[in-house]
């Protein structure tokens, strides 16, 4: 278990050919390296809300949050982005001409920054990796769905349950059967936010899933059951 970007998924094809992907992964490669890779430290801003960024962002190493400031100033974490991740999606592809959330390094970070235009020039010039890319948008809209539906609960726990296993997935790295290590260091501020939730209700239902076996951590390290994780979801 890993999380999954468009670099690295599988051809979502009849017969998916080895060569062509290793193929698409050296084209990725070698144009990512035609553009400056700038480090952003933790906390950095990196593309503010309602300003008109004219580059697309390209996570070399390192997390960003999405988020955005609610009417009440409260913070609203939407998302959270990984290695081969790209923001904002809309202004690169013409959806907006402004940035609709904040993109801050959540982590240390390395980012290309590619002009709009030549990210989809390059795109659409190669159509494997825009079949995967493609279908890699189809994953993150299921993402989002299942954060919905997060919220969507109505006990504190069940929120808990769903956006665990969401995250695990997205973040997950098998450190053995049935068990993964969660790479994103979420805090449990930015967890209670990301549910809507106090942090302390956060704090008490990460003991309870703890005392379940659901899962262990420590401060911004979790490690996850998936199997016991997988059957409670499947009871909601």
């Amino acid at each position: 278990m890993a999380g999954v970007d468009f670099l690295t998924m599988e051809y979502f094809t009849s017969s998916p050919c080895k060569n062509d992907k290793i193929g698409s992964m050296e084209d990725w490669r070698t144009f990512l390296a035609n553009y400056p890779c700038k480090r952003y430290e933790k906390g950095q801003l990196i593309v503010c809300q309602d300003t008109s960024p004219n580059c697309c962002y390209v996570i070399k190493s390192g997390f960003v949050k999405t988020y955005l400031i609610t009417a009440e100033g409260n913070e609203k974490p939407l998302s959270f982005e990984a290695r081969n991740d790209f923001f904002p999606v809309d202004t690169t592809f013409g959806h907006s001409e402004e940035a609709r959330y904040f993109y801050e390094a959540y982590t240390d970070c390395e980012i290309y920054q590619i002009p709009r235009a030549e990210y989809v020039k390059f795109i659409n010039d190669h159509p494997r990796i825009f079949t995967r890319l493609f279908h890699y948008l189809i994953k993150r809209t299921l993402d989002y769905h299942e954060h919905i539906s997060s919220l969507e609960q109505a006990k504190a726990v069940d929120k808990l349950i769903c956006a665990l296993h969401l995250l695990v997935k997205r973040f997950g790295k098998q450190v053995a059967k049935s068990r993964a290590h969660m790479t994103l260091p979420l805090t449990q501020q930015d967890l209670a936010n990301f549910l809507g939730l106090t942090r302390e209700t956060t704090g008490t239902q990460l003991k309870a899933l703890e005392r379940e076996g659901i899962l262990q951590y420590h401060r911004q390290k979790y490690v996850i059951h998936t199997d016991r994780l997988a059957t409670l979801v499947e009871e909601r």
